[in-house]
């Protein structure tokens, strides 16, 4: 794997812009369809939202939020949800889709989009129930996890909820040589030398932190939230297959070194 720069995502700011949203963010193919219902929403969203289990009047906070579905979403169930990012065109966009889904609707979202970097303590203590960061703890760096998460915990009320959703398994990428040869050995085809979504020039400015199961459970205990679990979150993985093949790829060993899906909930 190439060795990560040394550089912050604030770096990097400009190569989050509207074509990365619209072309490249998981569930682009399916924006253009999402009318604010969680029906609506992609495939991991959608599980998102079901795990957070948010409630009506309750305060959401989504935390680089991009398109902004999920924070629509949560409207639409009766939260009161915020979105942050610190792409303007991601902000750009969720303004837009909640001008669209507003007016089809023909009802009221209290839904609210800011532009701003999540280092910033920019809300009140105890201000929100229920806390998101898909795919977002990846395109931060160490030093700024460390900032966010803080925050995070204080702008939680006691007993709030912070889920974390990643991807890749860091793990994962170091086992990947073995991967390859085992696709080729069992199928004769050749998966590449290297991971197909590392082969975007940009990739090493995109993803300046992968976690492993390990590094997530610690950078949330070493934040001092509570409870957490960290789990491999993937409830159809290997549905056709047989008991001790589908036992074998729940494993949490089997997870660890080869799972995605990687997601952590903690609690202040």
């Amino acid at each position: 794997m190439p060795r990560k720069l040394r550089i912050l995502s604030t770096d990097v700011q400009h190569i989050y812009h509207e074509e990365y949203y619209l072309h490249r963010v998981d569930g682009f193919d399916q924006f253009s369809q999402f009318d604010g219902t969680p029906q609506t929403l992609f495939e991991r969203a959608k599980r998102n939202l079901d795990l957070l289990d948010i409630q009506p009047g309750e305060y959401f906070l989504d935390i680089g939020c991009g398109r902004g579905e999920v924070a629509i979403a949560a409207g639409f169930v009766g939260a009161i949800a915020i979105g942050i990012d610190f792409s303007k065109d991601a902000i750009m966009l969720a303004q837009q889709k909640l001008k669209t889904v507003m007016h089809n609707s023909n009802r009221d979202y209290r839904v609210f989009f800011l532009c701003s970097v999540a280092t910033n303590d920019i809300f009140h203590a105890n201000t929100f129930d229920k806390v998101l960061m898909s795919e977002f703890i990846e395109h931060i760096s160490p030093i700024e996890r460390k900032i966010v998460l803080k925050n995070v915990r204080k702008w939680l009320k006691p007993n709030g909820k912070l889920l974390v959703y990643t991807c890749p398994n860091r793990w994962s990428r170091y086992l990947y040589p073995l991967i390859r040869r085992y696709v080729y050995w069992k199928t004769g085809n050749d998966i590449g030398a290297r991971p197909a979504d590392t082969l975007h020039p940009d990739f090493n400015k995109y993803h300046l932190n992968e976690h492993s199961f390990v590094s997530l459970y610690i950078a949330l205990r070493s934040a001092r939230f509570r409870q957490v679990r960290v789990w491999f979150d993937n409830p159809d993985a290997c549905e056709q297959c047989n008991v001790i093949k589908r036992s074998i790829k729940r494993s949490l060993l089997y997870n660890m070194l080869l799972g995605s899906h990687l997601t952590a909930v903690g609690v202040k």
